[in-house]
C-alpha cells in the first residue's frame, strides 16, 4: 500500500499540469532600401596638373586652393535621396576615395548641417530624421593631386553616399 502511494504521488509530480497556451505572431512591414540618385554631379573645375596640389570646394561651390575659380564648371553635388520612412532617423554616409591619382576628401550639407572630414579619413556621416519621405544632400570637400596629371584630361575621383536606418 505504502509503495502504491508513493508511486502514485511521483506520477503527479512528474506530470507537467498547463493551465493556459495561446500563440501570438510577430508582424512586420516591409520596406525598400532607400533611392539614392544623383541631381547635380560634383565638379571641382580645373586644378593645377603638379602632385600636392590641392582644390577646395565649399558648399557655396566657391574653389580656393590650386584651382581656377573662374572654371564654369565648378559645381557642387546634389544627391536625392527618396524611399525614406518618415520620421524615421537614418544615417547618412559619404565615402570619398584615394585612386592612387586623385584623393577626394568629402564634406556634405543636410538640413542645414555642414559635416566634415576632420581626421582625413575620407569617411563622413551625420544621422537625421526626415518628416517626409525624401531629402537631399550637397557634397562638395576637398580634392588632392596625388601623381602627375597630363593637361587637358579629364580625371575622376568615386564617392559613395550610404543611407542607414539607425
Amino acid at each position: 500500500m505504502l509503495r502504491r502511494l508513493i508511486l502514485l504521488s511521483s506520477l503527479i509530480i512528474a506530470v507537467p499540469v498547463t493551465a493556459a497556451s495561446t500563440i501570438f505572431q510577430a508582424s512586420v512591414s516591409a520596406h525598400d532600401e532607400a533611392n539614392i540618385s544623383e541631381a547635380n554631379a560634383l565638379h571641382f573645375g580645373t586644378v593645377l596638373n603638379s602632385a600636392g596640389a590641392t582644390c577646395n570646394l565649399d558648399s557655396t561651390g566657391t574653389v580656393t586652393g590650386a584651382c581656377a575659380s573662374s572654371d564654369a564648371n565648378v559645381t557642387v553635388g546634389i544627391i536625392n535621396i527618396s524611399g525614406l520612412v518618415a520620421n524615421q532617423p537614418y544615417q547618412v554616409e559619404v565615402v570619398g576615395s584615394d585612386n592612387g591619382v586623385l584623393r577626394f576628401s568629402p564634406a556634405m550639407t543636410i538640413d542645414s548641417i555642414e559635416v566634415l572630414d576632420d581626421d582625413s579619413d575620407q569617411t563622413i556621416s551625420t544621422t537625421t530624421t526626415q518628416a517626409g519621405d525624401s531629402t537631399s544632400i550637397t557634397v562638395y570637400g576637398n580634392l588632392e593631386v596625388l601623381s602627375e596629371l597630363t593637361s587637358g584630361a579629364l580625371y575622376q575621383a568615386n564617392y559613395t553616399v550610404n543611407v542607414n536606418f539607425q
